[in-house]
């Protein structure tokens, strides 16, 4: 339960924060405040930038469009899982993909790996590839306004799931993969250190050389049931389920 004393609203600061400065507010955010909000001179919100600590911040004046605030004292709180969840994110089509962005976010994943499988319908050249990033990000952050988290998950650019597979490696750490036609499920897996690595496909799921691929690289097979998800209901499962199991929702 919030602390009554705790401000309601939260922002998310793409500059350094520092205890007992000023801080003039983005356009966007400066925006939100009198248009959405409608907060006058003294109200107060709470500013985290993703470092670890939260602030909160008084609003000073308006000028024109702009909104001073005078940031108070750092404060911590804990907000993360102790199980550190990387999800590798099949990119599905723009409203589903936003789902998962912002519910694992919600979720407490620590990082997102959106990668390019054989059958994703989304196809990214660098420019898209850039803008989907920035947007995924914003999600992200609006996310973490909203549920509470001040430690923001980093989200990795868009990349082909063969091209992560080969180039990246991890020690200690526990790889699944879903598999509808997997005869186990993730009960029946060991307890991980801390360190999970989740991969779901998209809409059209991994391709038979992909999950040969996958297998070779330690992902091990699971199912979720008897049924078969859509992608972004897999992912959110999946993670509700190992937070249950390992996480903070135990």
């Amino acid at each position: 339960m919030q602390n009554p004393t705790t401000p309601r609203d939260r922002l998310f600061s793409h500059k350094k924060l520092v205890a007992n400065s000023e801080l003039w507010l983005n356009d966007e955010q400066a925006k939100y405040v009198t248009r959405v909000l409608r907060l006058k001179v003294d109200h107060k919100v709470v500013m985290f930038d993703g470092k670890g600590g939260e602030y909160v911040a008084s609003i000073i004046r308006f000028v024109k469009n702009r909104v001073l605030l005078h940031v108070g004292d750092r404060h911590t709180r804990k907000t993360e899982s102790p199980l550190a969840i990387r999800l590798i994110q099949g990119i599905s089509r723009n409203r589903r993909m936003d789902i998962v962005i912002q519910k694992s976010t919600e979720l407490g994943v620590r990082r997102i790996t959106p990668v390019i499988t054989e059958f994703s319908i989304v196809k990214l050249d660098a420019e898209r590839a850039a803008k989907r990033h920035e947007h995924w990000l914003k999600i992200s952050q609006s996310a973490c306004e909203q549920c509470g988290r001040i430690m923001p998950p980093e989200i990795d650019m868009p990349q082909k799931l063969d091209g992560w597979l080969t180039d990246f490696s991890s020690a200690d750490v526990t790889r699944i993969m879903l598999d509808p036609d997997s005869s186990k499920s993730i009960a029946m897996l060991p307890a991980p250190n801390i360190n999970i690595e989740l991969l779901i496909g998209p809409e059209g799921g991994f391709s038979e050389a992909e999950y040969v691929q996958c297998k070779e690289a330690n992902f091990k097979a699971i199912a979720l049931g008897p049924r078969i998800l859509r992608t972004e209901t897999a992912a959110l499962a999946s993670i509700s389920i190992l937070q249950a199991f390992w996480g903070d929702l135990s």
